[in-house]
């Protein structure tokens, strides 16, 4: 939901403001250069606080962790959250990690350490590792035109180039606002998305704007299908999780048998829990179509600090902030919210699919992560996220 004040605001103070809606479910929107800020996607990155370089992780005392415990249980209870986890990861090895609740209501199945939550928008960087791979190789660039890979695309998306759709410049309608969330629970054909966008004008001329659009990472899945030839999710087992190990990571599928997939909830107009269908995979890809577990993540943290799969050319990318033609900086890389945190450099992203919400936030400079996992549509994984994240680098200061 977009509000008129929203419009109004210049980008510092949409950054200030969306720190404060961190993944929820309200967006905000800005009309000329900086288009929307995802808030129910991107996690807490941006420059809110005094530098503390010093921050480092440490092992919190038995008080510390009980009281993030109540302010975990207390959350999830007020917002009728039936499970979740949290973890702390080191350079690939969890150093913390407390599930909660139910995986499955229905069941009486509660949240183990192995259990799989869905990922939302985390997805994204995948998809976006996936394209730079096949940067390295040569078998692809940036700036290509999309309609090179593409061929059956509107006419009114020329000029649209692989780079717009993993920065969110493409101008590009979003398919997920326009059919809205309960569409990832139906089986779509490509026509079908790239229909829905092109039911909407563009929203600016691709490059000069920033609006964060599921549509790109849809398209950026299709180009990387046609160049290897495969399926989406062969590309990412025989190229990324099958390599780095991460046997609990795939693309979600209702149909098949995941072992410990957690179930997805919302409630309804008068609070009481509902089941959300699981996500199909057609219908976003690697928009938001992917599966894990904590430690699986923690495999990927720890893959992003060597160059044995991404170059470090291709983490620059992927790392380096969108700059639009006016001099504007928009805290965002290819499927990473990228800046500051109380000092802390932050590489991140937030999720939010079907009946879950996701959040995965690392801190190099301090090789720590933080993995949220909560099986409710529509809460606020990020403010779970800052208070482990406190608990674990008490020099940033109390728990907001």
């Amino acid at each position: 939901m977009t509000t008129a004040t929203d419009t109004q605001l210049k980008p510092a103070e949409l950054h200030a403001r969306h720190l404060e809606r961190c993944m929820g479910a309200t967006s905000l929107r800005r009309t000329g250069s900086l288009g929307r800020i995802g808030s129910a996607l991107i996690s807490t990155f941006l420059v809110c606080g005094a530098a503390t370089a010093s921050a480092q992780l440490v092992q919190p005392s038995p008080d510390a962790l009980a009281e993030l415990d109540r302010r975990v249980e207390t959350y999830m209870d007020e917002n009728n959250i039936p499970g979740g986890l949290v973890a702390v990861a080191s350079r690939g090895r969890i150093v913390h990690l407390k599930p909660y609740g139910m995986a499955n209501v229905e069941l009486s199945v509660p949240v183990t350490d192995s259990t799989v939550f869905e990922i939302g928008s985390i997805s994204k960087q995948f998809v976006s590792a996936a394209v730079m791979l096949l940067v390295q190789e040569d078998r692809l660039a940036l700036d290509d035109p999309i309609h090179q890979y593409l061929s059956d695309l509107p006419s009114e998306w020329l000029g649209v180039t692989v780079r717009h759709l993993l920065n969110h410049t493409s101008g590009i309608p979003d398919y997920e606002e326009i059919m809205t969330y309960d569409v990832y629970g139906f089986r779509l054909t490509p026509e079908q998305v790239i229909q829905a966008a092109h039911s909407r004008p563009m929203d600016f001329t691709p490059g000069t704007g920033w609006y964060y659009s599921n549509t790109g990472y849809f398209l950026a899945s299709m180009i990387v299908e046609r160049i290897d030839g495969r399926p989406l999710g062969q590309v990412l087992e025989a190229r990324i999780f099958g390599p780095l190990g991460m046997t609990q990571t795939r693309l979600a599928d209702p149909e098949a048998i995941i072992p410990h997939r957690a179930s997805g909830y919302w409630v309804n107009k008068v609070g009481e829990l509902i089941n959300r269908r699981p996500t199909e995979t057609s219908s976003t890809l690697g928009a938001g179509g992917i599966l894990s577990s904590a430690y699986d993540l923690a495999k990927w943290d720890e893959a992003l600090y060597g160059d044995e799969l991404l170059s470090a050319e291709s983490k620059e990318a992927m790392w380096t902030p969108v700059v639009l033609p006016d001099g504007e900086s928009v805290g965002y890389g290819f499927g990473w919210g990228v800046g500051e945190y109380e000092g802390l450099t932050t590489q991140a992203h937030g999720g939010q699919v079907a009946g879950f919400v996701a959040n995965f936030s690392r801190y190099p400079e301090q090789e720590a992560a933080v993995i949220v996992f909560l099986n409710r549509y529509r809460v606020s994984s990020g403010r779970v996220s800052r208070a482990v994240l406190h608990t674990f680098m008490p020099s940033l200061g109390p728990i907001p």
